[in-house]
């Protein structure tokens, strides 16, 4: 049971309400909504995330789930794993995350990239040899993008963990990017 209640209906202001009417809602966004000034924002940078960047939707996701295993938050993971899949993620490949310096299933690219993951969440900061061997495959738009990903998400667990959030009835069964679809008139 979450350490904080989820926002009422009843309590929310206008705009949140709106946000927390659509037909996904996911718990850690009802959590969030009680930051009712901050909310609108972060929901949208949430959304940008997921669907206005110009990294691959793949290494994304590869990511996000490295950050949830790091943070040992079975929420973030859980929630992952079907727009993960989606994006091309393999199952030996969400099998390996935990270890993946050792499996041989991640190419050059989702190597770095978890490589990257790892050194900006166990050091604040990429090394440089990280950084500058990412250069060679990413543009400077999609390293930012990937920072503002491991950031975004390190924050989201521990939003997770502190407050003991709860699993969504449907979690790992319904791709989290169907909420994100535009809604119909």
């Amino acid at each position: 049971m979450a350490l904080l209640p989820y926002l009422d209906e009843k309590d929310a202001s206008p705009e949140v309400l709106k946000f927390l009417k659509r037909p996904l809602v996911l718990n850690v966004q009802r959590m969030t909504a009680n930051a009712q000034t901050l909310f609108p924002a972060r929901s949208r940078l949430s959304t940008a995330l997921m669907t206005q960047i110009t990294l691959a939707p793949r290494l994304r996701e590869l990511a996000i789930l490295r950050t949830a295993k790091i943070c040992g938050s079975v929420y973030e993971w859980t929630q992952h794993l079907p727009p993960a899949r989606q994006m091309g993620v393999t199952e030996e490949q969400i099998a390996a995350i935990a270890n993946w310096q050792s499996a041989a299933c991640f190419d050059d690219l989702d190597r770095l990239v978890l490589r990257f993951t790892d050194e900006v969440n166990q050091n604040v900061k990429a090394s440089r040899e990280t950084l500058e061997a990412l250069k060679r495959h990413l543009t400077p738009a999609q390293i930012v993008e990937l920072l503002i990903i491991i950031g975004h998400w390190r924050q989201t667990a521990s939003i997770l963990e502190t407050l003991e959030v709860d699993l969504d009835e449907f979690a790992g069964k319904v791709n989290i990017l169907d909420g994100l679809k535009p809604q119909s008139a």
